[in-house]
């Protein structure tokens, strides 16, 4: 009888504290989301939407999906608090942690690659040969066209003296302008890659790749505290790691897996910082 009791008891105070819980989220405001613009808005949106929902329903409260014109305007979005988790390029990821305070969580898995694209049968053969042409960035900040650039400054290539730079809004907006003739290459990732239709991905082929990067990292706002901050990168992990629509997710997007990040991650990510913050600053 007593154990009955004490069952009954412990049943009790759960749905309680469930119950509390649950009406807590539900009054609560949504959670916002803000994604790095790596792709066209709509795109982003999309590819995020199972994500989305498994974490409205895990969570028990609206989730809302952002993005932003450009890398700089999603990273003043983010320094201003405008949203709870921030999806970023690993590079900008490190400036929100050290100096807004905003707390990584989990990233994608494993890094991903920069890569020059030119068009199939294209005459360029070497780095050398794209002296004096124009390569396609999506945006100077993209942690890929920072990488890049450098290992073109390696290569005795500098941007804007020996090659022409054609700044465009995402990856497969430069992709596209060495499809159409206007660029003779384009820096680029796999994962992008994998999301191009098949013509256009048919039509270009790898010339370089110019290094390995972290990919994107997960951050929670230092307003959400460290137990929501925790609670969201469990969610996150089951979502990748366990769920139908997360492995699909994962699948689709060509981003491999999602894994907790370590303080080794962001250490290394030091050496892209000054870069980094001069580009931030930048005038347009």
């Amino acid at each position: 009888m007593k154990k009955l009791f004490k069952c009954v008891l412990v049943t009790i105070l759960a749905f309680s504290v469930f119950s509390a819980f649950a009406e807590d989220h539900v009054s609560a405001k949504p959670l916002e989301v803000g994604i790095v613009p790596y792709i066209s808005a709509r795109a982003v949106i999309a590819n995020f939407e199972p994500m989305r929902l498994y974490l409205e329903q895990s969570l028990g409260r609206p989730v809302r999906i952002y993005t932003a014109n450009g890398f700089k305007q999603f990273f003043s979005n983010a320094q201003k608090g405008d949203y709870d988790l921030v999806i970023s390029a690993a590079h900008i990821a490190r400036i929100l942690q050290k100096e807004n305070k905003h707390t990584p969580i989990v990233r994608f898995s494993p890094g991903v690659h920069s890569l020059l694209m030119i068009k199939v049968n294209s005459p360029i053969k070497s780095p050398e040969s794209l002296r004096g042409q124009v390569i396609a960035i999506p945006d100077q900040l993209a942690f890929a066209s920072v990488v890049g650039m450098r290992w073109l400054s390696e290569h005795g290539l500098q941007a804007n003296k020996d090659y022409k730079i054609l700044e465009v809004p995402t990856f497969p907006s430069a992709l596209l302008a060495v499809q159409k003739g206007d660029a003779a290459a384009a820096i680029s990732v796999a994962p992008v890659l994998a999301q191009i239709p098949k013509e256009m991905k048919d039509s270009l082929s790898t010339l370089e790749d110019t290094g390995e990067f972290l990919q994107f990292v997960f951050l929670a706002h230092p307003r959400l505290g460290k137990q929501a901050s925790s609670l969201l990168g469990k969610e996150l992990l089951k979502f990748a790691n366990e769920s139908n629509e997360g492995k699909q997710f994962l699948v689709s997007t060509g981003f491999g897996s999602v894994i907790p990040v370590t303080a080794s991650d962001l250490t290394a990510l030091d050496k892209y910082s000054a870069e980094t913050k001069r580009l931030l600053t930048a005038a347009p």
